[in-house]
C-alpha cells in the first residue's frame, strides 16, 4: 500500500488586534451613551404674577409655609429658616410633612443673596420629597 503524505499546512492565527479595537469602540460606545443619574423633572411655579392674572388663594385653615435660605459664609453649608423655625437640609423634609399633616399645601422658597443655583435645586429637591404639594420659588 503506498502512502502519500500530506503536507502538514501551518494553521494562521487570528490577528487581534483588530479585535481589541472593535471590542474598545463598543465599551466606548455604551460608556458614552449610558447615563449614571437619575434625571427627573422639577416642577416649580415662580412667584409673581403677570398682569390680568390671578393667585389661587389658599383655603382659610391651611398654614403657609416659608422657607427662608441663607448660605452660611463661615461654615460652607445652608441655613433653612422654616416658618421661624432654624433647621439643617436634611431636617426640611421632616418638617414639611408635619407642616402637611396639619394642613399646609404648599411652599414658597426664598433664598438669600449668595445663595448659589446648585443649592437652591437641593433645597426644592428635598422639599419635592415631602408631602407638599406645591413648592413656588420667590427671587428678589
Amino acid at each position: 500500500m503506498i502512502s502519500i503524505r500530506t503536507p502538514l499546512v501551518k494553521r494562521r492565527r487570528i490577528p487581534l488586534t483588530p479585535l481589541i479595537d472593535v471590542i474598545f469602540i463598543l465599551v466606548m460606545f455604551f460608556l458614552l451613551s449610558s447615563t449614571f443619574g437619575i434625571w427627573r423633572p422639577l416642577e416649580v411655579s415662580l412667584g409673581g404674577t403677570r398682569t390680568g392674572e390671578t393667585v389661587p388663594q389658599a383655603s382659610a385653615t391651611a398654614p403657609s409655609v416659608l422657607i427662608v435660605a441663607r448660605p452660611q459664609s463661615e461654615t460652607g453649608t445652608i441655613r433653612l429658616n422654616v416658618n421661624g423655625l432654624e433647621l439643617e437640609l436634611d431636617q426640611l423634609a421632616e418638617e414639611l410633612d408635619r407642616l402637611a399633616s396639619l394642613g399646609a399645601e404648599g411652599a414658597i422658597l426664598v433664598p438669600a443673596g449668595g445663595t448659589g443655583f446648585q443649592t437652591v435645586v437641593r433645597i426644592l429637591d428635598e422639599a419635592r420629597s415631602s408631602r407638599i404639594k406645591r413648592v413656588s420659588l420667590k427671587l428678589d
